[in-house]
């Protein structure tokens, strides 16, 4: 459901119009206009004995419509209590805070998870939890934060909000999670010859950002620093080579002055990566084709989320994505309604194998009664 307000305690309002029952807790999706007011929310809704999480958003999608402010709130029942993970992690840390695996049934559940996309060890995090759960759940989150992409509380529930952390909710309900690109390769592959976490120094031992501005088309190669994120990385990102399965998308958010790229997420030292390039058309295609597959079992409600540059490598297109994506879900369930948000990273998997961390991808998540 998604509910605009100006004052927090319109939203607060609405939520108390509907009581939790045993076991149920408000996900709230909050657009990121509403961080200022942030800790008044989470305390005045604490104050009213209301059980909640979440996570802040460059922006939210309500049916065929980006919204930059309000915020989509659902019940959910959870397994047991929303956990907050301090990123980065371990295994030791993930054993000691999360449900244990016998906790959790052999099938039917949701792992959602929302991270401070400026957290550092995020795979990391993300593959230790699968090895806790594996397939008896599917996995569906996103990045959290601003649109600046600047550091700020991002994820949040009774217990505060938190930066560099994680929030994981196991939703006693099963789903269908999928996560398609649309991007394909065009130059590589590179070896991620020296890294640091998301830091890239080298590329085929060489400085990266000198091996990154001579795989450019020559107009783009002289891009000042400041402007390489709007012009260049909406265009051509790289791609991390995961044999058996899609690349996966790396957005280089930042050159670091020194010969240095840093990206959203972490680059393994010794990947291969591809510099990748999408069409409007592949990109709305990718996304088309995810929610097809989403949809093959009756959904009960549906949450997506479509990465932050995306809807820069789409521009004037993006609306034309968010209106096939709505059209296709309601040809197929005309009593379902699209919601999400606009996310700075992703997650969507059925538990075949260990999710990631996604850039520029579309997630969908068909939930099942």
């Amino acid at each position: 459901m998604y509910i605009s307000f100006d004052h927090y305690n319109e939203l607060t309002s609405a939520i108390q119009k509907e009581p939790l029952s045993t076991n149920e807790y408000w996900l709230i999706l909050l657009s990121d206009k509403h961080q200022p007011q942030l800790e008044e929310i989470i305390t005045h809704l604490d104050n009213l004995g209301i059980r909640f999480f979440g996570a802040i958003f460059p922006g939210l999608i309500h049916g065929k419509r980006m919204l930059n402010s309000g915020a989509i709130i659902r019940k959910v029942r959870c397994l047991s209590p929303p956990t907050l993970i301090s990123l980065p992690t371990n295994q030791s840390d993930i054993k000691k805070n999360l449900p244990a695996y016998k906790d959790i049934p052999e099938t039917g559940s949701t792992c959602l998870t929302f991270i401070d996309c400026l957290s550092t060890g995020i795979d990391d995090f993300l593959h230790h939890v699968y090895n806790r759960y594996n397939q008896r759940c599917s996995y569906f989150g996103a990045g959290a934060g601003n649109n600046d992409v600047t550091l700020g509380h991002a994820v949040f529930g009774n217990w505060g909000c938190e930066s560099h952390s994680a929030v994981i909710a196991i939703i006693d309900q099963t789903s269908s999670c999928i996560a398609q690109h649309g991007w394909e390769r065009h130059r590589g592959p590179f070896v991620a010859s020296r890294t640091t976490g998301n830091v890239v120094h080298e590329l085929d031992w060489e400085d990266a950002e000198t091996a990154y501005r001579d795989a450019l088309p020559e107009k783009l190669r002289a891009t000042p620093p400041d402007r390489f994120y709007k012009d260049v990385t909406p265009r051509y990102p790289f791609a991390v080579e995961h044999p058996g399965s899609e690349d996966v998308v790396r957005d280089p958010i930042s050159l670091c002055g020194n010969g240095d790229v840093m990206f959203l997420s972490d680059i393994p030292q010794g990947a291969l990566l591809y510099m990748v390039k999408g069409s409007p058309e592949q990109l709305i295609s990718a996304a088309s084709k995810a929610v097809t597959e989403a949809m093959e079992k009756k959904s009960s409600h549906i949450l997506v989320c479509d990465c932050l540059s995306r809807t820069a490598a789409l521009g004037h297109q993006f609306p034309t994505e968010l209106r096939e994506v709505s059209e296709k879900v309601s040809a197929a369930q005309d009593d379902v309604t699209v919601e999400g948000v606009i996310a700075l990273g992703e997650i969507a998997s059925n538990g075949e194998k260990a999710t990631n961390f996604y850039n520029k991808t579309f997630g969908i998540c068909s939930f099942h009664d």
